[in-house]
């Protein structure tokens, strides 16, 4: 048992290495995108959206998906359906080739839609590894939880280390060792899937909670969503929300804000996964027995200081590396705080809660994060530019607004992104040409942008201190935070008695190794 127990948290692992790998690759693949599809800041920031909005949708139903189909079906398929996105996004360049014979502003509309939908695809499949991971590793190692489950969310920085590395060395022409065809390094996932996938088809899976409980865990399922009827459990999806945008929408724009401070600005993604990796990995447990609502107040207000050092005018790479400290010091501890705090408050409710915060958290910096940082970065760019090289900007402006994909067009609306007004192939030529008369000046007008925006973002972190703060007060009105467990009857948040049938126990049951303290 402890041997399959340890091969199926391997397996585990690997979902968020591979997830961390993509990321960190995609992340570093604008330059490429802009000079090759003249995908602009603002679409690229779309679909790099994509890849949280997915998630945050199937993070939530999955773990519903988990109980019908189990937790080895389930887990094969998104390993399946990923290996499909990494073949989508190979394809890209060739389709884009075939399409721009006819015209290029439809084909640069058409593999939009193809990175779209690739990267929507790759979160489907982040989403249900969620789901399937969390409650397998606490039901694999019912004795230390808490532990575990640490040592497990520490793939996810480890995959952007390595996908950090990988970008490092082989993405774009900064690239330390050669620079290869980007949809190359982005399909490199694949081959730790292909582990996985070994590992997983012979191991023998345990049964999900309602599959041992057969008709009885229908019963459990008026409690299990209990934690809505709870306002403090609310205002913990608002905050969580915050935290998604915050974290997640630094991290997926971080490499092409700093591509002009860094020389491969990759390096600083890795640096600061690292720290993540190394605190999350260690400091877990120690963390745990700390108040966690306080323990958030404090990291909102760092991350509040980090992103402002991280916004102003920079240049020391020395002084970037303490920012990004830290920046990563108060943003390390934020996701898998929360999540333990929806265990020890709302034990009744079991992954259901974990999984609402985070599906508010991917969900808010799909559809609004994402591609705010990157409407702010293009506002400031723009506007730059036209202030002080109004020439430059004259040659610059885009003639026609740049294509997007045709959901947008029909969900948002045209006037949502206005404020796309430079041509992205143009202004990234110019900055990657030395020798270009208006390389400096586009430079300087990215790097404000750049600026501008990790400073606006600033005020995120700043609502949630708020937030955290009025939670302190709350917790202090009721005689201090205190960890429940299934025992402690009528004591839930919102008044809701934790009590209830011995299935309701044994479903919610993985809460009670997140309550110890």
């Amino acid at each position: 048992m402890n041997q399959n127990r340890n091969k199926l948290m391997i397996a585990s692992f690997l979902t968020l290495i591979a997830a961390g790998v993509g990321f960190a690759t995609r992340g570093a693949a604008a330059p490429a995108w802009a000079s090759q599809f003249n995908i602009d800041g603002g679409t690229f920031g779309s679909i790099m959206g994509a890849g949280f909005a997915g998630f945050g949708v199937f993070i939530f139903f999955g773990g519903m998906l988990v109980e019908k189909f189990g937790y080895k079906k389930l887990l094969v398929l998104a390993v399946i359906l990923h290996m499909v996105s990494a073949a989508m996004l190979f394809v890209a360049p060739t389709m884009y080739e075939g399409w721009k014979e006819a015209d290029t502003v439809t084909a640069t509309a058409k593999v939009t839609d193809l990175l779209y939908w690739s990267v929507f695809l790759f979160a489907v499949c982040a989403g249900l590894y969620e789901a399937v991971i969390n409650p397998l590793v606490g039901q694999l190692y019912p004795e230390n939880q808490t532990h575990y489950l640490n040592i497990l969310h520490a793939g996810w920085p480890g995959g952007l280390i390595i996908g950090g590395i990988l970008a490092a060395a082989f993405q774009n022409d900064t690239a330390w060792i050669t620079e290869i065809p980007w949809h190359y390094a982005l399909s490199a996932y694949s081959i730790v899937l292909i582990v996985l996938l070994g590992m997983c088809i012979p191991e023998p899976f345990p049964d999900t909670v309602s599959q041992s409980q057969g008709e009885k865990a229908s019963y459990s399922y008026g409690v299990l969503f209990s934690c809505f009827a709870s306002i403090p459990f609310l205002f913990l999806i608002l905050l969580h929300a915050l935290i998604g945008y915050m974290e997640l929408g630094v991290d997926s724009w971080q490499t092409r804000l700093m591509e002009n401070l860094v020389e491969n600005s990759v390096v600083v993604l890795i640096y600061t996964s690292f720290l993540m990796f190394a605190l999350r990995f260690f400091a877990g447990p120690i963390v745990h027995r700390l108040n966690p609502i306080g323990l958030l107040f404090v990291s909102s207000v760092v991350a509040v200081l980090g992103l402002i050092w991280l916004g102003s005018e920079i240049t020391s790479i020395v002084t970037i590396f303490a920012a990004a400290t830290l920046y990563s010091l108060g943003k390390a501890f934020l996701w898998p705080t929360m999540l333990a705090v929806a265990g020890e408050r709302y034990p009744q409710s079991g992954a259901i809660a974990m999984s609402a915060l985070g599906a508010a958290g991917m969900l808010c910096v799909g559809f609004i994060g994402g591609e705010m940082i990157g409407a702010q970065q293009a506002m400031a760019t723009t506007s730059y530019l036209k202030e002080n090289h109004e020439d430059i900007y004259d040659d610059y402006k885009a003639a026609d607004r740049t294509p997007y994909p045709s959901w947008m067009d029909n969900k948002l609306g045209v006037s949502v992104f206005e404020y796309q007004q430079l041509d992205a192939q143009k202004q990234q030529e110019a900055m990657d040409n030395e020798e270009h008369k208006d390389n400096a000046s586009i430079k300087a007008a990215f790097d404000f942008g750049s600026r501008t925006s990790l400073t606006k973002t600033a005020m995120i972190p700043g609502a949630m201190a708020v937030g955290f703060f009025i939670l302190l007060g709350y917790y202090k009105s009721i005689g201090g935070y205190k960890v429940l467990s299934l025992d402690d009857e009528g004591e839930s948040e919102g008044g809701e008695s934790t009590d209830g049938p011995s299935d309701v126990a044994a479903n919610a049951g993985s809460a009670e190794g997140d309550g110890e303290s």
